[in-house]
C-alpha cells in the first residue's frame, strides 16, 4: 500500500515539475501536496487552483521551511505569473 502512495506522489511530482518547470526542486513537494488536496479535479487546472484563496497560505509555510530565500522569491514570482496566465491574477505578499 505504501508503494502505491509513493508511486502516486512520484507521478504527481513529475507532472507538477512538467507544468511548472521553473519551480525550484525544493518546493515541488509543497505544490504536489497542496494542489493534490485543494478540490480541483486535475493537477494541471491552474485556473481552479489559483481561484482557491487559501492555497498560498497552505503552500507558503512548506516553501519557507524547504527553500532558501532566493528560491522562495522565485516561487512567489512563478506562482503569480502562472495564475495570471490562467486568467486568475493573485497577489502573494513578499
Amino acid at each position: 500500500m505504501q508503494f502505491s502512495h509513493a508511486l502516486i506522489a512520484l507521478v504527481a511530482a513529475g507532472l507538477a515539475s512538467a507544468q511548472l518547470p521553473d519551480i525550484p526542486p525544493c518546493a515541488l513537494n509543497c505544490f504536489v501536496e497542496a494542489l493534490g488536496n485543494d478540490g480541483c479535479t486535475r493537477l494541471t487546472d491552474f485556473k481552479c487552483h489559483c481561484s482557491k484563496p487559501e492555497l498560498p497560505g497552505q503552500i507558503t509555510p512548506c516553501v519557507e521551511e524547504a527553500c532558501p530565500l532566493d528560491a522562495r522569491i522565485s516561487v512567489s514570482n512563478i506562482v503569480v505569473d502562472q495564475c495570471s496566465k490562467a486568467g486568475v491574477p493573485i497577489d502573494i505578499p513578499p
